[in-house]
């Protein structure tokens, strides 16, 4: 009887294969992401390829989706299975505060078994999944495959020593003990401004030492760096790749020498034995894993072009749809909170187009001095995008395409389109009251805040 076999296919997807079904998670092999925010270091991954093999395979196949993010659930990914898969497939998620992965999936008619909370879910008979949450959308999950036990933390989970101990405490008392330990090291997320290189730095440390806490409190056999290899791919956010650890630089760390030996790099279709192989067994592969991505990382394609310029009459229309949504989605929430000064305006700056904008749920869109002080600045086919579409917060957010202009910028930003977020996680239309509730609480902690610091 073959053993269970690990496949690592590209950034965070890997493929579990047993006896008696297929487990893929967070496929994501081609394309750009987030507005083109986001692309592949190794750009020589096929969907087509994969679905190929999920084919000819003959096996049940479940898609494990950690979050609705789009390097985890690709649009492009999701609409080409669809189209091309021939077999039985199931998508697994654990429902949290965040509807949009499971309306993402309901919209494309997938078979969907939701994963509750710390419950183990059989997927075949050597083969079974136990998600936990992470956040209000995110998950983390512990996969027993075969003999062997993975846990899949992804790039965010279990960053403090605190949720680790927590959590190992939780996997001992089942009695669990953690072979693999699949984990990033280098988190993609906005983390300064372009002169801001020691705020980036910083964060590469904080994945250093994330990391290192979970090999110390897990104590895995074997190490696979997942969830980080992608670069900022756009003219307006490539200052972000600046600063950031490389797969050799993570080797060099003090932090992780005792973790050196376990931690195996693997390129996009390396396969290993989850029964037979080890870190030993698992060298030769490294050492060609880690050339072939120190490669990738020395090559720097041209930075892709920032969105077409918009004009002020565009921004204008876009934001006057936006506030009418935000307003019925809310029942007037905003323009209410904003009267009573607990949400205050947005003044956004666009270079391109040399002008300071307001953007205010009581007011609308209206032009400001050009020396205006601004929270944050973008250029304007990103504001463009930011205001039309419903994600568009998220996108620029996750992006990094925008660079703030004051120290309460970044909350103010977050804070302004916090109705469309919500919304955006299905909220307005799963628990409305929630909704109002949540955006309530989180403009009077605001304020709660900025009272203490005046007091102070």
């Amino acid at each position: 009887m073959p053993s269970p076999t690990f496949t690592f296919l590209n950034h965070a997807g890997f493929l579990l294969r047993t006896d008696h079904a297929l487990l893929l998670a967070d496929p994501w092999l081609d394309g750009t992401v987030l507005n083109d925010a986001w692309s592949l270091l190794d750009r020589s991954t096929h969907t087509a390829g994969l679905i190929a093999e999920l084919n000819a395979s003959g096996l049940p196949v479940f898609v494990w989706c950690s979050r609705a993010q789009p390097d985890r659930l690709s649009g492009p990914f999701l609409r080409r299975f669809r189209a091309e898969f021939r077999g039985i497939a199931t998508f697994l998620y654990r429902q949290g505060r965040d509807w949009r992965l499971h309306a993402e999936l309901r919209r494309n008619r997938f078979a969907m078994a939701e994963c509750p909370e710390g419950q183990a879910r059989t997927l075949a008979r050597d083969l079974r999944l136990t998600a936990f949450a992470n956040g209000e959308g995110d998950s983390w999950c512990l996969i027993r495959c075969g003999r062997r036990t993975l846990l899949h933390l992804g790039e965010r989970a279990l960053a403090t020593r605190a949720a680790c101990h927590a959590a190992a405490e939780r996997l001992r008392r089942a009695n669990v003990r953690v072979d693999v330990l699949l984990t990033g090291f280098a988190d993609m997320a906005w983390c300064g401004n372009p002169d801001n290189f020691v705020q980036r730095e910083a964060a590469a440390e904080r994945g250093i030492e994330r990391l290192a806490l979970q090999a110390e409190t897990f104590k895995p056999r074997l190490i696979v760096p997942v969830a980080s290899f992608a670069r900022f791919s756009r003219v307006d956010n490539a200052w972000l790749n600046h600063g950031r650890r490389t797969p050799l630089g993570v080797l060099e760390a003090s932090r992780l020498e005792a973790q050196r030996g376990l931690i195996r790099f693997l390129q996009p279709g390396a396969r290993f034995d989850l029964e037979f192989d080890s870190p030993a067994s698992l060298a030769a592969q490294h050492e060609q894993a880690l050339a072939h991505w120190m490669r990738c990382w020395r090559d720097r394609p041209e930075p892709l072009p920032r969105p077409a310029q918009a004009t002020v009459a565009e921004l204008k229309e876009a934001f006057l749809r936006y506030r009418e949504r935000a307003g019925e989605r809310l029942h007037g929430l905003p323009r209410l909170l904003e009267r009573l000064r607990l949400l205050r305006p947005l003044v956004l700056a666009l270079p391109d187009l040399r002008q300071t904008l307001e953007l205010s749920y009581l007011r609308g869109l209206r032009l400001l001095a050009r020396d205006a002080q601004a929270d944050v600045a973008m250029c304007s086919g990103t504001a463009l995008y930011l205001l039309r579409a419903e994600d568009g917060f998220d996108t620029t957010y996750a992006g990094g395409c925008f660079w703030v202009m004051r120290g309460s910028g970044l909350s103010a930003f977050g804070r302004f389109f916090l109705p469309q977020r919500m919304g955006r996680r299905g909220l307005d239309r799963q628990r409305p009251w929630a909704m109002g509730n949540a955006l309530l609480r989180a403009t009077l902690e605001w304020a709660a805040r900025g009272i203490r610091t005046a007091l102070r």
